[in-house]
């Protein structure tokens, strides 16, 4: 692995010596903002850099006056201080605009909620959020598990759906996971059957990857886009799935501001959500659960970085929150106390299941939930240490990990394998099952154990949070584990040591942008 790394710097390091006309002092600089394995859409420069820079023609450099400047043709562009690839200007640029734009388009008239059953049910915060919305070209809605995101949702679409029959309504998310919870949260909500796609499947993905059907040429059908578990939504899908927006279409982002960010570059959704020219409701209350019980109120101290008072919850032991420090134990998962039992506890539903249809229904029972893929503490390796220590007779949950537009199969996708059918992958399909020979599809693996990453959209009614002990792991941030906690219904029990754990709450995922950094936001009426 190290070695794939090295190669990968070095291949990285001679292309961008040959983008830069062999001037090695700019390529070392210019290399910073290529390398973007930590998620950034640019990089800072200093003010000898930036000399260097104003004086080689591969950069362009823009200035104050040129803030709405899109256009660059140059492989590497500087705005003050910062220094992207071209690539990155335009996304960001793109978005900056297209939002700012949008965000000024408010209706002047009044929007009076009727006075019934349907609508009486809302929250004084939920009734704002609906107002805004129906208001608002361009909105976002934020807040925790229970806080009834979706029931706001579905009461804004029927107040303007009533105003306009014909309104041509679109629902997206950016996995099929998320997307099929959205549905049915929908109907839930009272909206009855409705049609809920992903992000790549509603703009029409072409065998590049790269580009889409609709575009600035081809829009979308669409007077109004809502797009769930918008803070999975990276950089390049965002500026994409703008271009796509016909010039009038209402857009609201639905997500959680506390998870994680993007497995892309950027931090769309987070930077969106602290620019004050946008219409922003924050749905605070939550019914699924109390404000004073142990998983609201350790995902509360996680994300206000209070570590003592996230050990205290811990160490209380109340019977929902339950903790076992690793620290001073072996990295073997059979010397973690009650790790087995606990296993074989919450997994008991599932391996007794006789039939498909049942196994699918209790998929969600219980799902262990790692920070890590790798190593003692990571999914690969606890899969299957957990399946060599279920009954043989249990079915094996499988998650696919790359996206099959022939099988119709996205990255995230969770089926399972009966024991008597091993050749045959059961899975969920628009309130149906269907089935897929596992030979015919893409990379996939156990999902006993999930990475943090891939539970997003997911919700079980028990989850397991395993964390390497130490501290010095960049992926322990707050943001993973206020992710893991609330993925549960029910109970959390988390094995980790006291220094991730404080890692966790001290340390928050930072990415570098242009949309949020100080001095440097590309909507002039937003600055931090």
């Amino acid at each position: 692995m190290k070695n794939a790394d090295e190669n990968l710097k070095n291949a990285v390091a001679d292309l961008v010596l040959r983008m830069t006309g062999g001037n090695a002092k700019v390529a070392g600089i210019c290399a910073l903002c290529v390398a973007d394995e930590d998620g950034d859409v640019c990089c800072r420069i200093n003010e000898d850099e930036l000399k260097a820079l104003a004086a080689e023609p591969s950069v362009t450099c823009f200035v104050d006056a040129q803030r709405k400047e899109t256009c660059a043709e140059t492989p590497f562009v500087v705005y003050g201080d910062l220094l992207y690839t071209r690539r990155n200007w335009m996304y960001e640029r793109n978005v900056a605009n297209r939002i700012s734009a949008m965000a000024t388009n408010v209706s002047a008239g009044d929007v009076e909620l009727p006075d019934n059953e349907f609508y009486s049910c809302l929250r004084e915060e939920q009734r704002k959020a609906v107002v805004a919305m129906c208001k608002a070209q361009f909105t976002i809605l934020t807040g925790g598990p229970g806080t009834g995101k979706t029931h706001t949702i579905a009461r804004a679409v029927k107040y303007l759906q009533d105003a306009n029959p014909k309104m041509r309504l679109a629902l997206a998310a950016p996995t099929g996971k998320a997307a099929a919870r959205m549905k049915e949260s929908m109907a839930n909500a009272g909206m009855g059957a409705v049609s809920a796609t992903t992000i790549h499947t509603l703009l029409g993905s072409r065998y590049d990857l790269v580009n889409f059907v609709h575009d600035k040429n081809n829009p979308l059908a669409a007077d109004w886009l809502i797009i769930d578990e918008a803070s999975m939504i990276g950089l390049p899908l965002m500026s994409k799935l703008l271009d796509a927006l016909p010039e009038k279409c209402k857009l609201t982002l639905v997500g959680d501001v506390d998870q994680l960010a993007s497995v892309e570059r950027g931090r769309v959704f987070g930077d969106l959500c602290r620019l004050p020219s946008v219409s922003i409701s924050r749905l605070r209350e939550s019914t699924r659960f109390p404000s004073d019980g142990e998983i609201a109120r350790i995902a509360n101290a996680v994300n206000g970085n209070r570590p003592d008072e996230v050990m205290d919850i811990l160490e209380s032991g109340g019977g929902v929150v339950s903790y076992v420090p690793l620290d001073a134990v072996s990295p073997l998962p059979g010397t973690w106390t009650g790790f087995l039992a606990l296993c074989r506890k919450k997994f008991a539903r599932f391996a007794e299941s006789k039939d498909a249809k049942t196994a699918l229904e209790r998929l969600n029972d219980f799902r262990v939930l790692c920070a890590l893929r790798e190593g003692p503490y990571g999914v690969e390796r606890l899969n299957e240490y957990i399946k060599a220590h279920l009954d043989t007779g249990c079915p094996t949950p499988m998650m696919i990990t790359r996206n099959d537009r022939l099988q119709d199969v996205a990255n995230g996708d969770v089926g399972i394998v009966m024991p008597n059918e091993p050749k045959l992958l059961y899975l969920p399909s628009e309130g149906k099952i269907r089935t897929i020979r596992l030979e015919l599809l893409p990379e996939k693996e156990l999902a006993f154990a999930t990475t943090i990453h891939k539970s997003q959209g997911s919700e079980f009614n028990d989850v397991a949070i395993v964390l390497p002990p130490g501290d010095d792991n960049r992926l322990l941030t707050r943001e993973i584990l206020y992710t893991g906690i609330t993925r549960t219904k029910q109970t959390v029990h988390i094995y980790a040591g006291d220094a991730s754990i404080r890692a966790c709450c001290c340390r928050s995922i930072e990415r570098m942008t242009g949309m949020c950094a100080e001095g440097q936001m590309l909507d002039e009426k937003a600055r931090i």
